[in-house]
């Protein structure tokens, strides 16, 4: 007993006909009587009441569709159950320790598999192996490689902070320049988080500058760089999100703590899963 055989019988069943059924499904009158007189015997019951011009259901035979009919719910249920889970092993759920690597990453990623979902996030704190150990993410592009036992890191992407000056400041004759460096004014960031503001925040605090930081949403952090003459920051990995005008230079920060290598850290025994992801990273080297 196959599920063609189901499928046939129910088709005669409300056909009606062996002819009608038969000329549905596209075999021959003959091949459906030997199919429905094989499902009979499988059975050991006669399920149709025959007369030369009509088959109809007796009541065996109305036992069986009963049967038959939720036998095909099932399987279809089944297969709905398996097409959600397959496509639940298509989304992939990653975290972004900044919002420049994240902005970077996910367009790009999206565009060269679209058959992926990559449901993105902003992670910030320190508690990345436990997110992936308790199956948060898939991955985690951390600004560190995680030492521990079943999870992996591998060298992703690096990525700078600029300093976005304005084309009248003192600052344009340097080449690099330190976050020390910087007079006391206001610095604008986009108010996102993520880790290099923390990195920023905290060097003005242990180093004590005069730095007061801007934050605003993005479309307002936006209007600001094209309207006024405040410093604002940006990295290497964000620049072509933004656009700061033609009265803007960018001045690369020479303080270690503004530079990066970004880490794709995840379970070891989630490879498989994000082998697509890895894939397309090793491809952007």
């Amino acid at each position: 007993m196959d599920v063609t055989q189901l499928q046939s019988f129910k088709l005669i069943a409300e056909t009606q006909s062996l002819t009608k059924a038969a000329g549905i499904l596209h075999v021959s009158q003959p091949a459906m009587s030997t199919m429905l007189k094989k499902f009979e015997e499988e059975l050991d019951a006669e399920l149709f009441d025959r007369s030369p011009n009509r088959i109809h259901l007796n009541k065996t035979g109305e036992i069986a569709l009963i049967h038959v009919n939720n036998i095909l719910r099932a399987i279809e249920q089944m297969k709905a159950d398996i097409r959600s889970t397959a496509q639940k092993d298509l989304t992939l759920s990653a975290a972004f320790c900044d919002p420049g690597v994240r902005w970077f990453c996910v367009p790009r990623f999206s565009v060269a598999c679209p058959d992926v979902h990559l449901k993105d996030d902003l992670y910030e704190g320190s508690d990345a192996a436990k997110l992936l150990k308790d199956r948060v993410y898939d991955l985690i592009i951390t600004s560190y490689k995680i030492k521990e036992n079943h999870i992996s890191s591998v060298p992703f992407l690096k990525d700078q902070v600029l300093l976005s000056v304005p084309d009248d400041s003192s600052l344009l004759g340097y080449d690099a320049i330190s976050l020390k460096d910087i007079p006391a004014q206001p610095l604008l960031y986009p108010q996102i988080g993520g880790y290099f503001l923390s990195q920023i925040e905290k060097l003005i605090t242990e180093n004590d500058l005069q730095i007061t930081m801007v934050k605003n949403n993005f479309n307002i952090y936006q209007h600001l760089i094209r309207t006024t003459n405040f410093l604002a920051t940006i990295s290497r990995l964000s620049i072509d999100l933004r656009n700061d005008g033609t009265h803007r230079a960018l001045i690369p920060f020479s303080d270690p703590e503004l530079s990066v290598t970004f880490y794709i850290s995840y379970l070891a025994s989630n490879r498989e899963k994000i082998m697509q992801f890895l894939n397309w990273a090793k491809d952007l080297n």
